[in-house]
């Protein structure tokens, strides 16, 4: 059995004591000291059975040994799912080590409680269990906000993941081709997300230091690194607009969710469901169908559009060495939970409201070769279909691409 946590280590109180969530929590009250930094842990659980454990704090030293007892609470499952826009099952099978804890005279933190779960996983479903507070023999107030903690289990997924690099460039001049999706405009979107996940074997080394993951360069794109940040800093673009994550570089052999979304007043830049940057914008619209061919920018007339591991308007095209999957394309700026939401299912439900564009790159399909003259001017020998339907599929460069073996 292997238990991998999908967020943050959980911080003991720390909220308590940097800044709390409002007012109520500097008042003397009991709280699961988990629930201070978030209400939920997502968790992966490879098989049958795995163990959550917590602890119950006081806002301040008890003056005598104070007992909490906690429960389980099924019916708050679906206050949940509203919250965070999921179908969660009622997690059915746990049980308690123990369902009382004591907080010690003098102590501010509890003994360690822990939940035996104990439910087989059917892929593709998440289970909830929620936990609360149910009583307290104490001086102090339970404090409702933090009075509940959300454990949600999932059975990882397993898939493949197609290597992406100078040999096998993926472009999808399906977009160019097919500019309109009903009444849409792929050439002026007023709002777009962009999200995928990435692992890098190299960041490029020299300059201009770029490694592309996704997007139409010069329009709007995700990519690693730039003159004027480090290599392995994921940068979005949009023309002047260039927020970076600069507080977090990313590494090599890592797997992450990455995503930008392009709302009708910012740009946001993700990293594993979490907003790490943001810059206001003046309501332009984006372009996702342009192609540049016979231009100064690219004299040779061998440019591309939107693309998968490569840029737009440059010969040498800013390759991505490294490895990309779950890449999706929607024509509405998700929130930030829907994109921590998306981190965590892994694979969404192709017929998404709003999902334009969706390649798993778990597999190719190989073809003898493609050239499209009039709008791509590029040779390729593999296809990823568009799981969506929509007919926007993408074509590899390679003859044989390589894959390797997913788990999230």
């Amino acid at each position: 059995m292997k238990i991998r946590y999908l967020v943050s280590a959980l911080l003991a109180g720390a909220m308590l004591l940097g800044g709390c969530k409002n007012a109520l929590e500097y008042r003397s009250a009991i709280y699961i000291t988990e629930a201070q930094t978030t209400d939920a842990v997502t968790m992966v659980v490879d098989g049958k059975g795995g163990s959550v454990n917590f602890t119950v704090s006081a806002a301040q030293p008890v003056n005598r040994d104070t007992h909490v007892r906690l429960e389980a609470a099924p019916n708050l499952v679906e206050r949940y799912n509203t919250k965070y826009g999921r179908t969660c099952l009622p997690l059915t099978e746990y049980s308690f080590e123990t369902d009382e804890v004591k907080i010690a005279a003098g102590k501010n933190v509890s003994e360690t409680v822990k939940v035996i779960i104990n439910q087989e996983m059917e892929s593709g479903n998440f289970y909830c269990l929620p936990v609360r507070i149910a009583s307290t023999d104490g001086d102090m107030d339970i404090l409702e906000p933090s009075s509940v903690f959300y454990i949600v289990m999932r059975s990882p997924v397993r898939s493949k993941a197609v290597y992406v690099g100078s040999g096998n460039k993926i472009y999808v001049p399906t977009f160019a081709e097919n500019p309109t999706f009903g009444d849409l405009d792929l050439t002026a979107l007023p709002e777009l997300t962009l999200e995928c996940r990435v692992r890098v074997s190299a960041f490029k080394s020299s300059d201009p230091y770029i490694t592309s993951i996704m997007g139409n360069e010069g329009e709007v794109c995700m990519r690693f690194g730039d003159v004027k940040i480090g290599k392995e800093v994921l940068q979005v673009c949009k023309g002047d607009y260039q927020p970076a994550v600069t507080s977090a570089p990313c590494a090599t052999n890592t797997w992450y969710h990455v995503a930008a979304v392009w709302s009708r007043s910012s740009l946001r830049v993700y990293i594993d469901g979490r907003l790490m940057a943001e810059t206001p914008h003046q309501g332009e619209t984006v372009n996702i169908a342009s192609v540049w061919l016979n231009n100064a920018a690219n004299p040779s007339g061998g440019g591309i559009g939107f693309s998968l591991g490569a840029a737009s308007i440059y010969n040498s095209n800013r390759p991505l060495d490294g490895y990309i999957a779950e890449a999706r394309v929607w024509t509405r700026a998700l929130s930030t939970a829907e994109i921590a939401n998306n981190k965590d299912l892994v694979v969404v439900d192709p017929q998404s409201p709003d999902l334009l564009a969706y390649w798993h790159l778990n597999e190719v399909e190989k073809l003898s070769s493609v050239y499209r003259d009039n709008y791509f001017r590029q040779m390729t020998y593999n296809r990823v279909p568009d799981a969506t339907g929509h007919g926007y599929d993408a074509y590899g460069a390679s003859t044989n691409p390589s894959f390797i073996d997913t788990e999230w």
